[in-house]
């Protein structure tokens, strides 16, 4: 199962998983922060979670920091979000959250389409390559 721990809709006004996103040489690592937080971000990337509507997001800067290359790295990082039933369907696998309301019992979020096929963990890959 892949498993997130945001919680994902309008009730958080944060990011729904980490992301790394990269344009030239411009390096940027997202990370939803808990509520309240505040955005900790570059004065432009702040700017930009600003006008989004975003509000507990951790932005590490890596690189250059001209401000064409930081819009588009930002740019690049929010289109590279999914739905979390588009997570599903591409893994092949279950989408579930811990939730802390109800003592961290997993709560599924999206279910896979019929026709995906799971992509196969990295340990399965490696029994395949040494023929077991």
């Amino acid at each position: 199962a892949v498993v997130s721990t945001q919680s994902t809709g309008t009730e958080s006004r944060s990011i729904p998983y980490r992301t790394h996103a990269r344009y030239n040489q411009t390096e940027l690592s997202l990370h939803p922060c808990p509520a309240g937080s505040g955005n900790k971000a570059q004065r432009i990337v702040k700017t930009l979670l600003d006008m989004g509507g975003y509000q507990d997001v951790a932005i590490k800067m890596y690189g250059r920091n001209n401000p064409e290359s930081l819009c588009k790295a930002f740019m690049v990082a929010m289109n590279s979000f999914e739905s979390v039933q588009d997570q599903a369907n591409r893994t092949g696998r279950y989408v579930v959250r811990f939730n802390p309301n109800r003592s961290y019992r997993p709560e599924v979020l999206a279910a896979p389409s019929q026709g995906s096929k799971p992509a196969p963990y990295t340990a399965e890959l490696s029994r395949k390559s040494q023929g077991l």
